[in-house]
């Protein structure tokens, strides 16, 4: 039987970024099958559920992981990410094929630049649709309570099917021997995307679960070992088949916060504070931490600072050139484009994007921390803070006076 905590340092004994994927086969089953589009799957038995995690890892560097244990946490020695997006779901997968839980389990790859393995097969099932199948569950989110309802603001699975799945989950976790950890899952919309995304228009109910890991796509990144090794067998007992299924794939539904809707967990301001189009400056109380570098990117030298949220760790406002702006602008653009979602305007502030469906009493937002798990680039001022450390922080004083 696999040991939870040991296929877990074993699948992420060192990174995997896209391309690389084929370096850690030899740890999966041999059983396992490779699609055309060289994602590995398999099947258990007559199902309707399709479960899903991704074997790349959100870096660019192929490099060994020096794992720390701290209670039931692992982490890294700060030299690399961890890993635990997505290991942590791997682990849950093979967990849950080796007890024979019916179910079609995909292996993607590519997940973290773009969704390229579940994209692509996606789009052969726009068009040779398994109709056996009404529901996709991916294993890679965040923390310890989602079932995510909504991924980029759009509706990704019933409220309905939220509220059983992590019902079950709850209850079911009750029936293993672990009175110190107890899973309470609840419905979520404030999911990003992974690969359950790509099938929102073909399938039913599409949704993503929190498998323990936090600081993902940091060299902070750490797992809750005690949580994944509870959920894996708590996935076990979960009667997948019988879940309600009830949102139509073909009508498309967005979670809008209204036009005086102040959000109760991004920590930003109303929509009416933005001052209609174009970036606002929201200017830091004493708490509040402020960081300065010099951008030279663009062939422009700007004296730029991020504002940071004392406690959440949050990034909460930013000044950047506009040609830094127009540049996330873009990328953030794409990212939605190849995400299918449709909007009519999508409004890019530096500290969050801002995206109108049809007019402007229907809007949701997506906060730079958030997009920044799939657009690596927005992390930028990071590694331009730490290579410029103080020496050139008077500098910019300088060009603010």
């Amino acid at each position: 039987m696999i040991d939870i905590k040991e296929k877990f340092l074993e699948l992420t004994k060192r990174t995997y970024p896209h391309e690389t994927e084929h370096e850690l086969f030899h740890l999966l089953p041999d059983y396992l099958l490779t699609d055309e589009f060289g994602n590995k799957y398999t099947q258990i038995g007559d199902t309707t559920t399709m479960f899903t995690c991704h074997l790349d890892t959100a870096t660019a560097a192929n490099t060994p992981v020096n794992h720390v244990i701290e209670g039931d946490m692992i982490k890294t020695d700060g030299t690399s990410i961890l890993g635990a997006d997505d290991k942590a779901g791997c682990v849950i997968m093979l967990y849950m094929i080796e007890q024979s839980v019916p179910g079609l389990y995909y292996f993607f790859l590519g997940e973290e630049v773009g969704c390229i393995g579940s994209r692509k097969l996606s789009e052969k099932f726009k068009s040779d649709k398994l109709n056996y199948i009404n529901k996709v569950v991916s294993f890679d989110r965040r923390a310890l309570h989602s079932v995510i309802t909504h991924q980029s603001s759009a509706r990704s699975c019933s409220d309905k099917f939220a509220e059983a799945l992590a019902e079950q989950l709850n209850t079911c976790g009750k029936q293993i021997y672990d009175n110190d950890t107890i899973l309470d899952y609840k419905p979520d919309h404030t999911g990003i995307c992974t690969d359950s995304i790509q099938f929102t228009s073909i399938y039913p109910e599409c949704t993503n679960i929190s498998v323990g890991y936090y600081e993902e796509h940091t060299i902070r990144e750490r797992q809750n070992i005690k949580h994944l090794d509870k959920l894996a067998k708590t996935c076990c007992l979960v009667d997948w088949e019988n879940l309600p299924i009830e949102r139509d794939p073909s009508v498309k539904e967005y979670y809008s916060y209204g036009h005086n809707y102040r959000s109760n967990y991004d920590g930003y301001d109303d929509w009416d504070d933005y001052y209609g189009y174009g970036y606002s400056r929201q200017y830091a109380t004493p708490k509040d931490e402020k960081k300065y570098f010099i951008d030279r990117a663009f062939g422009i030298i700007y004296s730029s600072s991020v504002t940071i949220e004392q406690g959440s760790k949050k990034v909460k406002a930013v000044d950047f050139s506009v040609e830094r702006l127009n540049f996330e602008r873009d990328l953030v653009n794409e990212l939605f484009f190849h995400l299918d979602v449709v909007y009519k305007t999508l409004n890019w502030t530096g500290e969050k994007a801002i995206v109108c469906y049809d007019n402007s009493s229907t809007f949701t937002t997506v906060t730079r921390d958030e997009l920044s798990e799939f657009l690596p680039e927005l992390n930028f001022w990071q590694h331009e803070c730490e290579k410029q450390k103080y020496e050139d922080f008077w500098d910019a004083e300088e060009w603010m006076w």
